[in-house]
C-alpha cells in the first residue's frame, strides 16, 4: 500500500481533546434527530393527518436522504474540509426542525421541511466515519467507531429522556425546540477536533488510484450482495419505529411512553456498539453482523404477540442489538472493501443510500397496509422482509476481515 507524505494517524494516538469533538459530534448529531421520528408521528396524529399520510411524512424526509445520499458520500470523498461540512448539515437539520411549531401544519410545509432534513442528514453518515479514520486510521478503526457509536447512542438516551419530559409538560412541539439546540451545539462541537491531526487522505480510502470513478465499487460481487442485504434490512426496519410508536397509542400508550420506544433499544445499543468494535476485530465482521441481521425478523414477528404498551417497550430494547451492531460493522467492511482502492465515503454513502431506500419505501408501505390491514399484518409482512435479508447476509456475504485487523492499536483507547 502506497504511504501518504503525511504519516497515518494509527501509527500515534490522537489527542483527547479530537477524541472528545468526534464523541460530541456523535453525541449531539444522535441527540438531535434520535427520537424525533415517534414523536413527530404523535404530533401529526394529534393534527388529525390519517395514518397513510403520516407514513408519506416520513418517507419524504427518508426521500431527502435517499436522493443524496449516494452523491453525499462522492462528496464527503473530494472534498477535504469535512468538519465544515458536518457543520453545515447540522445547522441545516436544526432549522428544519425548530421551525415545525411555527408553521402551518399543511402538507405543504410540513413535507418540505421533513425532504431538506432528510437532505442534510444524508451527509452524517460518511462525514463521521470520514472523521473517525482520519483521526485513527485503519488499525484502530473498529475500537473507535464502538466509542463513537457509543457515544452515539449516550446521545439517544438523554434525547430520549430529555424528550420525555417535555413531551409530558410541554407538549410533543417542544421535541423541535431541543432538536434545534441540540443541532447547534453539535454543529460547533466538531471543531474539537484539532485539524493537524487529521489525515485526510487516509479518509478517503487511502487509495492509489484516488480519482477512479465510484461506480467501480458496484463490480465487485461481495459489495452488490452486502448492499441487497442492507436494502432489505432497512426496508423492514425502518418503520417499525414508527409503527410501535402508533402501536402503543392504539393499546392504550400515553404519548410520554412513546420516547421509550427510543429509550429502551438506547440503552442496549451503547454496550453493544461498544462490544462491536473489539469483536470486530476478534471474531470477524460478518459472524458479529449475522446477530443483528437475525434478532430483526424474531424482533418484529415477536410484536404480534404483544398486546399491552409495556410489552412493545420492552420488545423494542431488541432494536438496540441489531442498531448498536450495524452501525459500526458497516464501517468495518466498508473499510475493508476499498482499502487500497479509495472511495470509503462513497461506498458508506452507497450502503446509507440503501438504508435510505428502506426509510423511503418502509413507512410508505406501512402506512398502507396499516390503514387497510391492521398492526398484525403489518408485523407479519415485515418480518418476512427482515428475514429474507437475514438469508442473503448469510448465504451470500463474505467475511471481509483483513489480516491486519486483528493487529488493532490499542492505543487510541488507552
Amino acid at each position: 500500500m502506497v504511504q501518504n507524505a503525511k504519516s497515518d494517524p494509527s501509527d500515534r494516538a490522537p489527542s483527547r481533546q479530537s477524541r472528545f469533538g468526534l464523541n460530541a459530534a456523535n453525541f449531539f448529531q444522535a441527540e438531535a434527530v434520535g427520537v424525533v421520528l415517534p414523536i413527530l408521528n404523535t404530533f401529526l396524529k394529534e393534527a388529525r393527518w390519517r395514518y397513510d399520510q403520516i407514513g408519506l411524512a416520513t418517507a419524504l424526509l427518508g426521500l431527502g436522504t435517499l436522493l443524496f445520499q449516494t452523491p453525499a458520500g462522492v462528496l464527503v470523498d473530494r472534498f477535504k474540509n469535512r468538519r465544515l461540512l458536518f457543520f453545515v448539515a447540522s445547522i441545516v437539520v436544526g432549522v428544519c426542525f425548530g421551525v415545525i411549531p411555527f408553521v402551518p401544519r399543511s402538507a405543504l410545509w410540513i413535507d418540505s421541511l421533513l425532504f431538506l432534513s432528510g437532505v442534510a442528514q444524508s451527509i452524517f453518515i460518511p462525514v463521521l466515519g470520514a472523521l473517525a479514520l482520519a483521526l485513527v486510521g485503519y488499525k484502530a478503526l473498529n475500537r473507535t467507531l464502538g466509542e463513537n457509536q457509543g457515544w452515539n447512542h449516550v446521545g439517544n438516551i438523554v434525547a430520549a429522556l430529555l424528550a420525555f419530559v417535555a413531551v409530558r409538560y410541554f407538549g410533543s412541539a417542544s421535541i423541535f425546540y431541543s432538536v434545534a439546540i441540540a443541532s447547534l451545539v453539535g454543529a460547533f462541537s466538531v471543531y474539537w477536533m484539532r485539524k493537524e491531526e487529521l489525515n485526510e487522505e487516509v479518509a478517503s480510502g487511502d487509495g492509489k488510484q484516488p480519482k477512479v470513478k465510484w461506480g467501480t465499487i458496484l463490480h465487485d460481487r461481495p459489495v452488490l450482495f452486502l448492499l441487497a442485504a442492507v436494502a432489505l434490512f432497512h426496508l423492514a426496519n425502518a418503520p417499525i419505529l414508527p409503527v410501535t410508536a402508533l402501536y402503543i397509542k392504539q393499546l392504550g400508550g400515553s404519548s410520554a411512553l412513546t420516547t421509550f420506544t427510543v429509550l429502551s433499544a438506547q440503552l442496549v445499543m451503547v454496550p453493544v456498539a461498544w462490544a462491536t468494535g473489539r469483536l470486530c476485530d476478534s471474531w470477524g465482521r460478518k459472524p458479529i453482523m449475522a446477530i443483528a441481521f437475525w434478532v430483526l425478523p424474531f424482533r418484529i414477528f415477536s410484536y404480534i404477540l404483544a398486546h399491552s404498551p409495556h410489552m412493545v417497550v420492552s420488545l423494542q430494547a431488541l432494536d438496540g442489538i441489531g442498531a448498536g451492531i450495524y452501525s459500526v460493522a458497516i464501517v468495518a467492511f466498508a473499510a475493508d472493501l476499498t482499502r487500497g482502492k479509495g472511495q470509503f465515503n462513497s461506498l458508506l454513502g452507497i450502503f446509507a443510500t440503501a438504508q435510505a431506500i428502506g426509510g423511503v419505501v418502509g413507512p410508505i408501505v406501512s402506512g398502507l397496509v396499516l390503514q387497510h390491514f391492521g398492526f398484525n399484518m403489518t408485523f407479519l409482512g415485515f418480518a418476512v422482509l427482515a428475514l429474507l435479508a437475514a438469508a442473503i447476509f448469510q448465504l451470500l456475504v463474505p467475511n471481509t476481515q483483513s489480516m491486519e485487523a486483528p493487529q488493532a492499536a490499542s492505543t487510541v483507547n488507552a
